[in-house]
């Protein structure tokens, strides 16, 4: 005879923790199956490939960003040392947000001691490692002053950059006037123009010699040097050719919100070069945007012309990939 209450619930069912355990176990894997299912395979995926971040194929194009870098804390985490899951990190890839000018001095003294050769080299390394996204222009000056490639996604003239990083050959004199003339204009019709919206523009200056203009024109030297290459004329510093007078064209562009990089390639064995190197310098000084110490740089002959561009690059983007940005 049964003593249970009228009111009352019939005993549970037994139920082994064993049972409830696995139920829970099934379930996580279907969950991590899926996960995997969603993602396109079972295997990890290459940060670089076209699975990587930002995004899942095929919304993210490989072609448009550089190589990405995967920045861990420089902090110590003395926690979190044993899992990599309690870690942080950053992913550099920002200078799909960047425009990149160039203005390339293509003077005759620039194929004295290989620096021509070298220009060409440092700027086929910092273009090879471009993302599609990133904005370049392309301007020379010498005896004429050129646009080689005007701005544009790097994408859509990755042919004209090689082509024009190749031409570049020696020749005239150092029209530096006249080329950041035209690079200021056409910066001023972009960025108006509001082409790129969100872009940090920067422009970046080399240049292995002092404003010149030739002896048969009319033009007045802050100083001469003899130069057996140029002989018998001297080598004068034009100016005329100066692009802080009357009207100081670098100061208005670095006020368009653009960020100046100055490049000074000199030749100690060259005397001209000697001679004329610290009007170069505090010229380039002067053109370079604050602080000096991360917008100005020299080489000698552009030996190390390809480090210097490395180095620029992570001005813009990140300071040596540590995640946070340098500021400009």
């Amino acid at each position: 005879m049964s003593t249970r209450g009228k009111g009352s619930l019939p005993p549970l069912p037994y139920r082994s923790a064993r049972t409830g355990a696995l139920s829970i176990f099934f379930i996580m894997a279907l969950v991590i199956t899926g996960a995997f299912v969603a993602s396109g395979s079972g295997t990890p995926v290459d940060p670089n490939g076209p699975g990587g971040p930002p995004t899942l194929e095929p919304y993210y194009n490989t072609d448009d960003y550089p190589k990405q870098h995967i920045v861990m804390p420089t902090d110590p985490q003395t926690s979190a040392d044993n899992n990599l899951q309690l870690k942080t990190f950053n992913v550099d890839n920002c200078a799909e947000n960047s425009a990149m000018i160039f203005l390339v001095d293509t003077s005759g003294s620039m194929k004295f001691s290989g620096k021509m050769d070298a220009t060409k080299k440092a700027l086929k390394y910092f273009t090879d490692n471009m993302g599609g996204k990133s904005v370049i222009g392309i301007y020379s000056f010498s005896k004429d002053v050129k646009e080689l490639v005007p701005i544009n996604e790097f994408k859509e003239v990755k042919s004209d950059v090689t082509k024009a990083i190749n031409d570049l050959q020696p020749d005239g004199w150092t029209r530096t006037k006249d080329g950041m003339e035209m690079v200021y204009q056409r910066l001023k019709e972009a960025i108006d123009e509001k082409v790129y919206p969100g872009y940090k523009y920067n422009l970046i200056l080399m240049t292995d010699g002092v404003p010149e203009v030739p002896p048969t024109e009319p033009r007045t030297c802050y100083v001469t040097a003899v130069d057996p290459n140029t002989a018998p004329a001297l080598r004068c510093f034009a100016r005329e050719q100066d692009p802080r007078l009357p009207q100081n064209i670098p100061n208005d562009i670095k006020a368009m919100d653009v960020s100046i990089f100055s490049v000074n390639i000199y030749s100690p064995d060259y005397p001209s070069d000697v001679v004329m190197f610290p009007y170069l310098e505090a010229l380039l000084k002067d053109v370079a945007s604050p602080p000096i110490g991360d917008h100005y740089y020299k080489t000698v002959n552009a030996g190390n012309l390809q480090t210097i561009l490395n180095n620029i690059s992570n001005a813009i983007c990140f300071d040596n990939f540590t995640g946070k940005p340098k500021p400009l």
